[in-house]
């Protein structure tokens, strides 16, 4: 490609031979054509890099790298990036044909603004569910907006200006926790947030061990874990004491429920008398804390009978 895109999508990959090929087709499937793909490979010991580089398409470019981690291969991404906005997408999730149309909608409105939107979550139990319910406020406190409203930002829905990437990178001595880093770090530029209309990314949320976001199931003392803790002390000063409250009862609880159990439900004391939990999210944590996988049962359970098939979402 000789001219600049109006997007690069950049996806990091590690040991997704068998689903980076899926990745790549909702991308290839767009119906807004100006892009290219800028696939990071992470140091795979598996077939990645020969799946990828059996796709003959001018607008993919494929890098390799030692094995880094996402963040390592995200950042690398973004230096290799050359669209005017720069979007991000887990090579285990997929876009609808329409997502980037429906940005670049949205940038027709404002060219400088941060976007993300909702996904649509499989956890392979046949039914999908949709979060987060609610868009963040305009100067509403991204750190409220997460830790005391609990909602979520997605790193495969976020589209960033891609002047943006001058100031703002991926933490890379965070591992599980990154989409929040770099959120808060997009926000603190004082670049406004926008929420996509309509849920266009199914996110894979299939039980596996080898999952970040999986941690507190499988893993949840382990410095992969921990390490986000560390980076969120330095914004302890910004935050109110809501959502700080609120941070430490729904992910450092977590690890202390085995550990030391007293002080993981003293924080969820903490965080009820800030009002940052109610008390039926404190019974939610409890369980997810000290029953994980029973907890991931229940809620599977309830997405099996309660959630909407994947048609919902086709119009």
């Amino acid at each position: 490609m000789t001219t600049q895109p109006r997007y690069s999508i950049v996806i990091p990959t590690y040991n997704r031979a068998s689903s980076v090929e899926h990745t790549l087709a909702g991308c290839f499937a767009q119906s807004f054509k100006n892009f290219e793909i800028v696939v990071v490979d992470d140091g795979s010991s598996d077939d990645t890099l020969a799946v990828l580089e059996k796709i003959a398409d001018p607008r993919l470019v494929i890098v390799a790298q030692e094995n880094a981690g996402p963040a390592a291969a995200r950042n690398h991404g973004m230096r290799k990036a050359r669209g005017q906005y720069i979007a991000f997408l887990d090579s285990d999730d997929v876009w609808y044909p329409d997502f980037l149309k429906q940005a670049e909608d949205a940038y027709s409105e404002d060219p400088n603004q941060v976007l993300y939107g909702q996904i649509i979550v499989d956890r392979g139990v046949g039914k999908y569910w949709v979060k987060p319910d609610i868009a963040i406020e305009k100067d509403e406190s991204i750190y409220d907006y997460l830790y005391v409203k609990g909602c979520f930002i997605q790193t495969s829905t976020m589209i960033i200006p891609s002047a943006l990437s001058d100031t703002v990178s991926w933490d890379e001595t965070v591992t599980f926790g990154d989409n929040d880093q770099f959120a808060i770090d997009c926000w603190q530029t004082g670049t406004p947030f926008r929420m996509l209309e309509k849920p266009m990314t199914l996110y894979a949320d299939v039980i596996s061990a080898d999952a970040l976001s999986q941690l507190p199931i499988f893993d949840g003392s382990s410095e992969k874990y921990t390490n986000f803790f560390s980076w969120m002390e330095t914004q302890r000063e910004q935050m109110s004491e809501q959502a700080w409250h609120g941070f430490r009862a729904r992910f450092e609880s977590v690890g202390l429920a085995r550990s030391a159990p007293l002080k993981s439900f003293k924080l969820l004391l903490a965080a009820r008398k800030a009002q940052a939990m109610s008390t039926k999210g404190i019974v939610r944590q409890l369980v997810q804390n000290h029953a994980p996988r029973f907890y991931r049962r229940l809620v599977d359970q309830y997405v099996r009978f309660r959630g909407d098939p994947l048609s919902t979402f086709d119009s």
